[in-house]
């Protein structure tokens, strides 16, 4: 007797990460929270090996149904091999395998920073070769990987503590999946965040440097927040963008895509777009957890 779909037991893709990026931007950390929340890790598995690496782990006997794997990607030999692997994986196997790349990314201020307290040579380091030209350098050789990797996810206000929480949250299966949301106000004077998926500007705003009582304050002030949301211009504008970013941030989720970056800006950073990533942080929205950056607070 023929055996009706109902009956027949569907068989899930197992999932699988290869988690790269620059280095010092926290892949060490990061493998190991995945393996801390079920994961099965490899770290620096060379390259020759991986198609053999998830054949073994589809086929075995030890019930892998989550590997992850951290790969140093740098060379020009790699980038060819890593992108023919990557084609034919999701091509060939795509019913036994959910594949994602995840890139750690970070700026060079940081990471330069990140190297100095910890004392390590970058890979790229040489005597006739500074820290910040090496960082370089490596961005420009893992920017063709960076392009195709699934999630991008820039470490720069992340620490140890808060980089483990994105993987938990958005990663374990144990635990509801979260988009992390990290809000950074600015000043355009100082230049648009690169980094930023969404920007908001605030320069048409009545601006409380103006005032001076108010000059000195900045938007984590009461007096500065009483100042611009008494006012009926600042509160329509406040119920737009809070709608309206609510709305993105629920699609970037229901695409999977789980951090973002939102930049808040008005003329120096320091009143109008501080009150409103304030603001913005004491909402509670559902399956988000926002992160805070006030980058050039103090620049004045």
């Amino acid at each position: 007797m023929p055996r009706t779909e109902d009956s027949i037991e569907k068989i899930l893709p197992k999932q699988a990460l290869i988690v790269t990026g620059l280095s010092g931007a926290g892949k060490t950390i990061f493998i190991r929270s995945l393996e801390d929340f079920g994961f099965y890790c490899v770290d620096n598995l060379p390259l020759p090996m991986l198609s053999t690496f998830f054949n073994l782990a589809y086929h075995g006997q030890h019930n892998l149904s989550k590997v992850a794997l951290s790969v140093d990607a740098r060379g020009k030999k790699f980038l060819t091999d890593f992108v023919s692997f990557l084609e034919k994986i999701r091509a060939q196997e795509k019913d036994r395998w959910d594949l994602k790349i995840i890139f750690l990314n970070a700026s060079t201020p940081t990471l330069i920073r990140r190297f100095q307290e910890t004392r390590r040579n970058h890979p790229l380091f040489s005597t006739d070769k500074s820290l910040a030209a090496a960082i370089s350098e490596e961005k420009l050789i893992l920017e063709p990987i960076k392009a195709m990797a699934d999630v991008v996810l820039d470490t720069d206000v992340f620490n140890v503590h808060d980089l483990r929480e994105w993987v938990k949250c958005s990663l374990s299966s144990t635990f509801q999946q979260q988009i992390m949301v990290n809000l950074m106000s600015f000043g355009f004077k100082y230049g648009v965040p690169t980094e930023s998926n969404l920007v908001y500007d605030l320069r048409f705003l009545p601006n409380p440097y103006f005032e001076p009582l108010l000059k000195q304050l900045d938007g984590r002030n009461e007096q500065i927040q009483k100042y611009l949301f008494e006012k009926q211009a600042v509160n329509e504008y406040w119920e737009m963008l809070r709608d309206f970013l609510h709305y993105s941030i629920q699609k970037f989720y229901d695409k999977g895509r789980f951090f973002i970056n939102v930049g808040i800006g008005c003329t120096g950073g320091k009143h109008r777009s501080v009150a409103f990533v304030e603001r913005l942080w004491s909402e509670k929205w559902e399956n988000t957890r926002f992160l805070v950056q006030h980058r050039d607070l103090g620049k004045e």
